[in-house]
């Protein structure tokens, strides 16, 4: 990884490849976004559209450590994109994946199951107080798993033989941008869900007549992806990390236009 580039340095790199949105799908991006105290609104705004059905309105979040120790010292050590609960004691674990990883659900598994062990309460005898714990992920290819189906949005619950939901204590959820992208066209941008989405996906190409028609929630996502609001610190740490890796957003085309061709 590249040393962090000096304000010159960064200035030139803004002014040479014309950036003025900050792209929500890199790595800084997604948690300049989603993992601050001031925006908040947008993360619940995010959680609520998709996940409230089983979760309840969520109304306040509180950030969480990221990292997480085994509970013994030789046990995995594992790190959070975004680690928060809500106003109920619900935890959320929210990931940005945007390369393909083998065992990707084996990962998550490990993270649910840890998030589960390191917030229970010792007290608890009888699993009366088991935290409930909900997998939020944002992937930027198609999942191997879900080969085939054209829905953009999954939600994996335990169930027995009969289809019949065993618990709702732990839910995954999956996002896949490149089928949203793929179905543009056709989606109805009335739905809270596709505009958000379309915010992840579209807000670096935005024209500005088309800013003229956000809706609030959008424009407050505009807002915090434009560079010009950003402090110096940020701009380095921004310009930093598209320096330490490839534009997503190549890769999130390479899917859409895949995508089409199937």
């Amino acid at each position: 990884k590249r040393k962090l580039p000096s304000l010159k340095e960064t200035e030139a790199y803004i002014k040479e490849h014309n950036l003025k949105v900050m792209d929500p799908l890199s790595d800084y991006g997604f948690k300049r976004l989603l993992a601050s105290e001031r925006n908040k609104d947008i993360l619940m705004h995010l959680l609520n559209v998709f996940i409230s059905d089983d979760t309840g309105i969520i109304t306040d979040i509180s950030y969480l450590p990221t990292e997480m120790l085994g509970i013994r010292k030789e046990d995995k050590f594992v790190r959070y994109d975004l680690y928060c609960k809500n106003q109920d004691g619900r935890h959320f674990i929210v990931e940005m994946q945007n390369g393909k990883q083998a065992n990707y659900a084996d990962r998550l598994r490990v993270y649910t199951s840890l998030a589960t062990v390191q917030n229970m309460d010792k007290k608890d005898k009888y699993y009366e107080r088991v935290p409930k714990i909900y997998s939020f992920n944002i992937m930027s290819y198609d999942m191997p798993e879900f080969k085939g189906k054209k829905r953009f949005f999954s939600r994996i619950y335990n169930k027995d033989d009969d289809n019949d939901i065993f618990t709702k204590n732990i839910v995954y959820y999956f996002v896949e941008l490149s089928k949203f992208a793929a179905q543009l066209e056709t989606l109805d941008m009335s739905d809270e869900r596709n505009l958000i989405l379309y915010m992840f996906t579209n807000v670096v190409y935005l024209q500005e007549e088309e800013v003229n028609t956000l809706t609030p929630m959008q424009m407050r996502f505009y807002e915090e992806c434009q560079i010009s609001n950003f402090t110096n610190m940020e701009k380095q740490d921004y310009v930093k990390s598209l320096m330490d890796y490839p534009s997503v957003h190549e890769m999130v085309e390479c899917e859409r236009k895949e995508a089409k061709e199937e």
